[in-house]
């Protein structure tokens, strides 16, 4: 920096880094969301005409989209063509991509026709986010808890925690997902199986009744995301700390007299930074984790969607609930990043140096 120019803001760098490095990664993303569905060799028309054959009719659809046995009529299929653009050409097709991502307008939903598709994501996204975001602090501060008591104390209830802690970062969650809602679900009844809310309401209502009733139902699925999160960081935590219990500083200040609650204070604090840049890998990982999650538990978040999307066919819905994850993660990653970038201002000075 040249004598006497204004001083830059420490964060300024730091946004422009990270900033850049999402752009590109959200740019290879999208890409990859475009080509990959149209590798896959089939067609949506050919899950719609399926349903519009109906069940028990005699009619089949062939692999190129056309039904026989009468009961789909050709104009009914080339109006789909055209309405869909199936048979557009493939740079049409892309110009159209990044058209419906800037506008953010995808049209109706193949599956779901005439659904707007953005309507099926919007109604989506907060079960989603209702789900990973309380995941995130409540496991760091479980996670950090845990690690830390099992580093210092080391009685039976410390391990106890610390293995259970080790044991559920080594389970599958799809398998935790599906052993609570045995053991918590079927065996003892006390949570209901699947949903976001009990059948009787006809849609989210602002009401005592209705969000009791959801709490209801998000308790299974939040118990199946908790746990990984917690013992990851519990094991991270645990590891700095004794790492930390053997740095020169601390030794150095037993020896000026310091008392050792004071010493484990400052290996604590001096340890969750690092456990802190786990945040943004977990959240990625968390995001991937929901999905099945959902799938498991027919909750109605962007990952079921996702998987109706799929099984139907539905390129606006699958390309338009891809394109939300991605932003939910890279917005995510992005503003974590800048938040250790606050809390650790050696972060910031170090790109100002550079």
């Amino acid at each position: 920096m040249k004598k006497g120019g204004a001083k830059k803001h420490p964060l300024i760098p730091v946004l422009a880094r990270k900033s850049a490095l999402a752009l590109v990664s959200g740019l290879i993303a999208l890409n990859l969301l475009f080509i990959l569905p149209h590798l896959v060799p089939s067609s949506p028309l050919v899950v719609k005409m399926a349903q519009l054959a109906g069940a028990g009719s005699t009619a089949s659809v062939t692999g190129a989209g056309e039904a026989t046995g009468g009961t789909v009529p050709e104009a009914l299929r080339q109006m789909y063509m055209e309405k869909f653009g199936i048979n557009d050409s493939l740079e049409v097709k892309y110009y159209r991509f990044w058209t419906r991502f800037f506008t953010m307008d995808y049209g109706y939903s193949y599956w779901q026709y005439p659904e707007s598709v953005m309507n099926l994501v919007l109604r989506s996204l907060p079960w989603t986010l209702a789900l990973v975001i309380p995941v995130i602090p409540i496991g760091f501060y479980l996670g950090n808890f845990i690690g830390s008591r099992a580093a210092f104390k080391r009685d039976k209830i410390s391990n106890f925690l610390y293995i259970a802690s080790m044991l559920t970062t080594r389970a599958p969650y799809y398998w935790f997902a599906i052993f609570l809602m045995l053991v918590l679900g079927v065996w003892l009844g006390w949570f209901p199986l699947y949903g976001a809310y009990s059948a009787r309401w006809v849609r989210p209502a602002l009401r005592w009744e209705w969000i009791l009733d959801a709490a209801h139902h998000y308790v299974l699925p939040f118990l199946s995301l908790l746990p990984l999160t917690t013992g990851s960081w519990a094991v991270g935590m645990r590891a700095t700390i004794l790492y930390e219990m053997e740095s020169d500083y601390v030794h150095y200040s037993k020896q000026l007299g310091f008392r050792s609650s004071a010493l484990r204070k400052y290996a604590k604090d001096n340890s969750m930074l690092p456990n802190f840049t786990n945040i943004p890998m977990y959240f990625t990982w968390l995001i991937g984790e929901t999905m099945l999650v959902e799938v498991v538990f027919a909750y109605p978040g962007l990952g079921t969607l996702l998987y109706q999307s799929e099984m139907n066919m539905d390129y606006p819905l699958l390309q338009a609930t891809f394109v939300m994850l991605i932003l939910i993660t890279i917005i995510g990653n992005l503003l974590i990043d800048m938040l250790y970038a606050v809390l650790d201002p050696r972060i910031a000075s170090g790109y100002v140096g550079e």
